[in-house]
């Protein structure tokens, strides 16, 4: 109740005052520092969205993205404190399946649970900085149109944390790792469920040789929601979302290496290394895999024609089968 009562007052007091849109965004985004600061993420999403969204304030925007994954379970303190370290191991970003974000019990399919629904809704908040059109590639290059360099590289460096967050969910849920075990001893398949691979793939589509036995075709097991048997377009959305969350990840990588530092800077620097030799191979064996190699947009992944399945397995079994979760 009183919670209710300090953001009717907030509310009323920020809208009746005469303000012009930059004061009233202010104390809005004060106000919604001031929940956070408390853990009341759902009150500063409120007082935030009743502001109305302002896309091209990059401060407005992160405070926003901070409060929809502050509402997904994510912490940037914790982030920092313990996940980031447990990133490389195993593998340059299998370890990102053990964060504190990724091991909590979801719900099934993946993208009916509400916290990866909220962790997404910061994540495209952040992508599409500055209004850009969702039709575009939100690219890091693309948001230095919309912001100063330090306005983009920020939002780029929070952004960077929370994709690593929800990588690791998609990791956690869909590589059946063994995770009773120490984090560092984490092995992809090795869990409760059934699945050995991340998907499924087809004898006469192009997977990488280097692949555990148990995933080079016909013997793939794939989990149960990326497998054949789903729903053609279901299997779609989801490889999909693999696909542009690994992408957005090495995309961004290198913007944020410039600037990082410490324990950052070593992650990211193994990340971009791997994730570099890993898609030099990927377009080697497949020089036709065209933009499923680079896209970072969820609805081109989806709708594009050309975007086929069989790249998709195409890239899984180069990006994700032998290369970040072993």
């Amino acid at each position: 109740m009183l919670k209710r009562l300090i953001f009717i007052f907030t509310f009323l007091f920020i809208f009746s005052c005469g303000k012009n849109t930059d004061e009233l965004t202010a104390s809005a985004i004060l106000s919604a520092n001031i929940y956070l600061s408390k853990g009341d993420c759902q009150p500063a999403i409120d007082v935030l969205e009743a502001n109305g969204r302002q896309n091209e304030n990059a401060h407005y925007l992160k405070v926003l993205a901070s409060a929809y994954a502050c509402k997904a379970g994510f912490s940037a303190v914790t982030f920092f404190a313990s996940d980031l370290a447990l990133t490389g191991s195993p593998a340059p970003l299998g370890g990102t399946s053990t964060y504190s974000t990724s091991i909590v019990t979801v719900t099934s399919p993946l993208e009916s649970d509400f916290k990866f629904r909220d962790l997404q809704t910061a994540i495209d908040i952040l992508l599409y900085a500055g209004g850009m059109s969702t039709s575009l590639e939100p690219t890091s290059t693309e948001r230095t149109r919309y912001f100063s360099a330090s306005d983009a590289a920020s939002i780029d460096t929070q952004l960077l944390f929370m994709m690593l967050a929800q990588f690791g969910k998609y990791l956690h849920v869909y590589g059946n790792g063994n995770y009773s075990a120490t984090p560092a001893s984490v092995k992809k398949g090795s869990g409760s469920a059934l699945n050995k691979c991340f998907t499924s793939y087809n004898v006469t589509s192009i997977f990488n040789p280097a692949m555990p036995a148990s995933c080079i075709p016909p013997a793939a097991s794939s989990h149960l929601e990326l497998t054949t048997s789903v729903t053609a377009s279901y299997r779609k959305t989801r490889l999909c979302r693999g696909v542009v969350l690994l992408n957005g990840i090495l995309n961004i990588l290198p913007s944020v290496l410039a600037s990082a530092s410490g324990s950052l800077s070593t992650q990211s620097g193994v990340i971009t290394a791997a994730g570099s030799a890993a898609a030099l191979l990927l377009t080697t064996a497949d020089p036709s895999i065209g933009v499923v190699a680079s896209t970072i947009n969820q609805s081109v992944c989806e709708d594009n024609t050309k975007v086929t399945v069989a790249q998709l397995e195409t890239y899984f079994s180069f990006m994700y089968e032998s290369v970040f979760l072993p």
